[in-house]
């Protein structure tokens, strides 16, 4: 049996796998699509004269090789958020590089100031106001009963305020959406009980669409046109895990009362 050997890689050579695995990283922690990742790491290699890299990564793993004959350089993910801040300035380093503007180990730099600077977290009373918009928005556009509107506004809000809390406890799908819809669900039945003339289903409609899970809905289609089947295969599991749990919550309120 043969075996394939590998050679020395140079300092430079190093530096362009920690680049271009930094840059994957940051993406795919930051919520991008893996077409996006894949192509922001191959356009960062063939810059860099390495035009017979390959690069493939999952939702939950990067593996680059930046030629045959040096060693592939894999990294595990262990968490994602959605930061389109993160992603936008990743882009801007790629770009700069691209266009010569910054050199190599300026780029690392940029990259490391990026990973490890803190996230933009908006405290919980900005997302209950921005969630009560978005489910008063979809009332609006379903043509609800203005008498629901403070109803949704609550269920709405407080049903993502929930979900928010319980991702940052417990880590996992389908509970936290589950129990923010059965709340939701609650608020909406009390509502409507106490304002009748109004329309219990497009406020549960409404309430619901802060978690929804959209961004991951949109990353699915993309990878899905990007041939990403994988990852296309993955986020869909994903999105409909999540949705089957806000189902379930609401299913089982309206069932219950």
């Amino acid at each position: 049996m043969t075996t394939h050997q590998y050679t020395q890689e140079t300092n430079e050579e190093r530096l362009i796998k920690d680049v271009v695995v930094l840059a994957g990283r940051i993406l795919l922690e930051s919520g991008a699509e893996g077409s996006r990742v894949e192509d922001t790491m191959t356009r960062i290699a063939n810059n860099l004269g390495y035009s017979e890299s390959q690069s493939f990564v999952t939702n939950t793993m990067i593996n680059f090789m930046l030629h045959n004959d040096t060693n592939p350089r894999i990294f595990r993910i262990n968490k994602r958020e959605t930061n389109l801040l993160r992603i936008s300035r990743t882009n801007s380093v790629s770009r700069d590089l691209a266009n010569g503007e910054i050199t190599l180990k300026e780029a690392y730099d940029k990259l490391d100031r990026i990973l490890n600077s803190r996230s933009l977290q908006h405290d919980l009373v900005s997302k209950f106001f921005a969630a009560a918009i978005i489910s008063i928005s979809f009332l609006y556009l379903q043509e609800g009963h203005l008498i629901d509107i403070f109803t949704t506004l609550i269920a709405g809000a407080v049903g993502y305020i929930v979900v928010e809390l319980l991702s940052r406890k417990l880590q996992a799908g389908f509970i936290p959406e589950f129990i923010g819809s059965l709340i939701i669900g609650l608020i909406a039945i009390l509502g409507h009980s106490l304002f009748p003339d109004g329309s219990l289903s497009a406020i549960i409609i409404a309430s619901v669409m802060p978690i929804v899970p959209g961004m991951l809905i949109t990353n699915a289609v993309q990878d899905l046109f990007a041939g990403h089947m994988l990852m296309f295969t993955t986020k869909s599991l994903e999105a409909l895990v999540t949705s089957f749990g806000i189902g379930a919550g609401v299913g089982t309120v309206l069932l219950i009362v």
